[in-house]
């Protein structure tokens, strides 16, 4: 019952192949060729952009611009292109310079806020409006920056009725190397999409766990979540996976911009919660572990704006991968819904291989049961989008390209298309409809 991967001999010789295997599914290689090297490290000249190119919606894509511990990057900054809604082919559009390593998007509007990962200072966060220039091409205008008030800024979102802006710095709080800075703090977000005045911060004590030495002698706040309440008037719910300490930290933003916090829920030692989904209509909330790759699942009070304990956990990697490769060479990077909220979707790096892209169908008790392995193309598969719920975008970090994939209607499997997109050390994408 369940998905399978091939046998162990068919593993063994298929794997460094890209082909991965869902039960009743055949067989497929995702990192096909046919491959568009469209210039895309390239800002130079590449042709207007046609009529109908012009209604396809747009890419926007963050990058890892220095070598650094983890990452050898090789992007310039934010790059832009259109995205063909039949197969996912992306054409090369624009580039903009924005500082060290833009390696997180969010948007609100014709606006989107990119984060600065720096590394030894504090990050920025920066606003740029989104608009098309006379040939069709996205263009992204710079509004304005303001710091993060702490380094390795990861992270960004926005409330729902676009009032507050958040950040995460995984390089915040009362640190062993980097002494004491904010682990998140909260703007203002103006009427024009401009980033106002810091409302709140808070820095995470520590220390870390501990269980994992390499990565959680200190705190590490990974994301920031804004959930939805039962009640507006009830101000804004935050959720912070706090990699470093093995917990969800769990803050009240009032509607006049007062942070407080409450007991955190804690995952076991070691696991190293990153990020977060909530189901778009069930109350229940989805965490990705990147230190054990396991996804666990949490019932949401959305009067109360709470997380109950873990209800569910379970494990992002294929039956049998420990057989044949090391787990502690895999780490989750991201976790989405579709639109429906029936398919959930994690992505798994694995060290020297391909990354992994695992499909959940949710059932009605919020419990998950995974139906689908798939290669995500390429290695490091930091991020992915959906452009709708027909196609999937993953990002691979280490293979610098961006692969497409079609999306099973019917249980969300994906099955390549063949377009793989070069693009420098991707790790971040948002998809824009242009008006």
């Amino acid at each position: 019952g369940g998905p399978k991967l091939t046998t162990s001999k068919m593993w063994r010789r298929f794997r460094n192949l890209g082909f991965l295997y869902a039960g009743g599914m055949h067989l497929w290689r995702a990192n096909a060729p046919s491959c568009n090297f469209a210039a895309a490290a390239s800002d130079g000249d590449v042709g207007g952009v046609s009529e109908k190119k012009s209604n396809f919606p747009r890419l926007l894509v963050g990058t890892y611009t220095q070598k650094l511990g983890h990452v050898d990057g090789k992007g310039r900054g934010l790059y832009g292109f259109s995205v063909d809604p039949e197969n996912g082919s992306l054409t090369y559009e624009s580039m903009t310079l924005a500082g060290d390593n833009p390696t997180w998007i969010a948007e609100y509007g014709d606006t989107v806020y990119v984060v600065e990962e720096a590394c030894g200072r504090s990050g920025t966060l920066t606003a740029y409006s989104v608009t098309s220039n006379q040939e069709g091409r996205l263009t992204l205008t710079k509004q304005n920056s303001v710091s993060t008030l702490g380094p390795g800024t990861c992270h960004a979102d926005i409330t729902s009725d676009g009032k507050y802006i958040a950040v995460a710095n995984y390089g915040g709080g009362r640190t062993k190397s980097d002494g004491t800075s904010a682990s998140i703090a909260v703007y203002e977000r103006l009427p024009l999409g401009n980033i106002g005045q810091i409302v709140a911060s808070a820095t995470h004590i520590g220390p870390g766990s501990g269980a994992n030495p390499g990565r959680q002698e200190d705190p590490h706040a990974h994301m920031v979540y804004f959930a939805r309440r039962s009640n507006p008037l009830d101000g804004h719910s935050l959720f912070v996976p706090e990699l470093g300490e093995d917990a969800i930290k769990q803050y009240h933003l009032s509607k006049d911009g007062k942070l407080k916090n409450s007991a955190p829920v804690h995952h076991i030692p070691g696991s190293g919660p990153r990020h977060m989904a909530l189901h778009p209509t069930m109350n229940f909330a989805y965490v990705v572990d990147e230190l054990t790759s396991t996804l666990r699942v949490h019932q949401y009070d959305d009067s109360k704006g709470k997380l109950g304990p873990s209800m569910q956990t379970v494990t992002t990697l294929p039956p049998g991968f420990a057989d044949h490769i090391d787990d502690s060479r895999s780490t989750t990077a991201a976790v989405k819904f579709n639109s429906s909220g029936k398919q959930l979707y994690v992505t798994n790096r694995v060290v020297g291989e391909d990354g992994i892209i695992t499909v959940f169908q949710t059932k009605t008790d919020g419990r998950v049961q995974a139906s689908s392995y798939h290669s995500s193309g390429g290695q490091t598969p930091r991020d992915f989008t959906l452009v709708g719920d027909s196609l999937l975008l993953a990002a691979n970090q280490d293979s610098d390209n961006i692969v497409a994939f079609k999306v099973n209607p019917q249980d969300g499997s994906l099955q390549a298309t063949g377009a793989v997109t070069h693009c420098p050390s991707p790790v971040a994408l948002v998809v824009k409809q242009m008006k």
